[in-house]
């Protein structure tokens, strides 16, 4: 099965995510220049809601698996011997600190555990191998993958894929020129700065969407039907209401979103709805007309490949009435949570 969400979330001034420049990233689409975020960037945002919410779902992103190792063995085996170990099964170590591994490797607790209990035993590395594809693999790994070129049979399929956020509209980028005072210098009668400096942002509606592979995500989850379940789940919830946590201390955009729509098809091609959004929208009410344009563009779609026909639809939204929906509006409607609930009675493992 699959599920897509699709959703659309309006942030006040804010930097949730910058470029090299300090700037908020940005893109062109329809020919138009639109604020985005990247799909890094909310898998990070989910996985720190994850962490917040349940911390069992999330392992790590680190270069430095030996001191994981080395915290779980103490004295029991050599430096040396780890060394050679995360070599055989993960990654050559970096050339200026031989101490952490050259890439960023992406690896669960339980997987860090059967690591160390392979080295305890002593046991080869092609044994080790088999042992650490079989470990148990945290939530947020099965469902964004993982890529080690130097050992292929260790990476994992991801069973989510996660778009870049796009602004449903034109955006133009600003910059807010802000000054410090020193306080010291103040109480001393003299005037100025402390210190200056240019520091871009935006506002912006955005469409978000993510597809979900439960099949997939089943398989990484080594078949395990309950905490499968528990996983998408759990992603929905965080999908929706995770938030990128850069410049919140400047800007507080703390905006959840205005509306979702949860779709869970047994077969046909997965969609993303980004191109009703390829002819910016332009209103007095942004986020109600990209409610309108997603809307529009979805059941045109669905009039030309008939792709939701079979399809179960739950939508939430924070209108004050269903006019919005169009034709969305014989979908089940709620809460998060109630669409969630529409959407998990279908899905069986």
């Amino acid at each position: 099965m699959k599920i897509e969400i699709h959703i659309l979330q309006c942030f006040a001034p804010s930097c949730l995510n910058r470029d090299d420049t300090n700037t908020p990233k940005s893109c062109v689409f329809g020919g138009f220049p639109r604020s985005r975020i990247s799909s890094q960037c909310w898998k990070r945002a989910v996985r720190s809601y994850f962490r917040d919410t349940n911390s069992q779902l999330v392992g790590n992103r680190t270069k430095r698996l030996q001191a994981l190792l080395i915290d779980k063995l103490g004295n029991s085996v050599s430096p040396e011997t780890i060394t050679k170990f995360i070599v055989d099964c993960y990654s050559k170590m970096d050339g200026k600190n031989p101490a952490d591994t050259a890439v960023l490797l992406f690896i669960g607790n339980e997987e860090v555990e059967e690591a160390a209990a392979c080295l305890r035993e002593k046991i080869d590395s092609k044994t080790a191998m088999a042992r650490l594809q079989n470990a148990r693999k945290s939530v947020d790994l099965a469902l964004f993958g993982r890529m080690l070129a130097e050992k292929p049979d260790g990476s994992i399929d991801a069973a989510c894929q996660v778009a870049h956020a796009i602004s449903t509209h034109r955006v133009e980028m600003e910059d807010d020129f802000y000054t410090a005072v020193d306080d010291v210098l103040e109480s001393r009668g003299e005037i100025g700065a402390g210190m200056m400096g240019v520091q871009g942002f935006n506002s912006a509606c955005f469409y978000r969407y993510a597809l979900l592979d439960t099949d997939q995500l089943l398989t990484n989850l080594h078949g395990d039907t309950a905490i499968t379940a528990e996983a998408i789940s759990a992603f929905i919830e965080a999908f929706s209401m995770s938030i990128p946590s850069a410049k919140q201390n400047s800007h507080a955009a703390q905006n959840l979103p205005s509306f979702g729509l949860l779709a869970a098809r047994d077969s046909g091609a997965p969609v993303s709805l980004a191109n009703a959004f390829a002819r910016p929208v332009r209103s007095e009410d942004i986020i109600a007309a990209s409610i309108d344009s997603l809307s529009d563009y979805h059941a045109r779609l669905n009039k030309v490949y008939g792709l939701y026909d079979n399809a179960t639809l739950a939508v939430f939204h924070d209108r004050e009435d269903d006019s919005c929906l169009r034709d969305l509006k014989n979908s089940d409607k709620g809460s998060l949570k109630a669409a969630t609930a529409t959407i998990m009675e279908q899905v069986r493992l």
